[in-house]
């Protein structure tokens, strides 16, 4: 069975994290994209969102300056319509991973317009917390 648009998208920004190739990451989002992330604000105090493809190329290029073992590992894909949530965990070390959401909103072309990306535990994390 043949992927669907939405889904080639998604697992081509995989590829491109994976890979740390910044033009393979980038040529998914549309000129006029716009990122929320909360660890945008690390880098830019007085915000949590990027808008247009080049204030987003400027964010990742730092991204994978400063973790240049970065990889995505994906644990789920829900698609519906032109929109996909992608469950996945990223490493920013081969021991250190964080649980993360990112939910895509893709224009007419099925490249990324809107992304949302949301931080947390996963369930086993949790349970290990409370034994401690």
């Amino acid at each position: 069975m043949a992927k669907s648009p939405v889904q080639q998208t998604v697992d081509n920004w995989i590829e491109g994290w994976n890979r740390h190739d910044i033009d393979k990451i980038m040529e998914n989002y549309a000129d006029t994209a716009e990122l929320y992330d909360p660890k945008i604000k690390e880098l830019y105090p007085e915000t949590l969102t990027l808008t247009g493809k080049e204030s987003i190329k400027k964010y990742y290029e730092i991204v994978l300056k400063l973790f240049p073992q970065i990889k995505i590992k994906p644990l789920g894909l829900w698609i519906k319509n032109h929109e996909a949530i992608l469950e996945y965990y990223i490493y920013t070390q081969e021991d250190a991973k964080a649980d993360v959401i990112s939910k895509f909103y893709m224009n007419r072309e099925n490249k990324i317009q809107g992304h949302f990306v949301y931080y947390g535990l996963s369930y086993k994390e949790l349970e290990e917390e409370k034994r401690d």
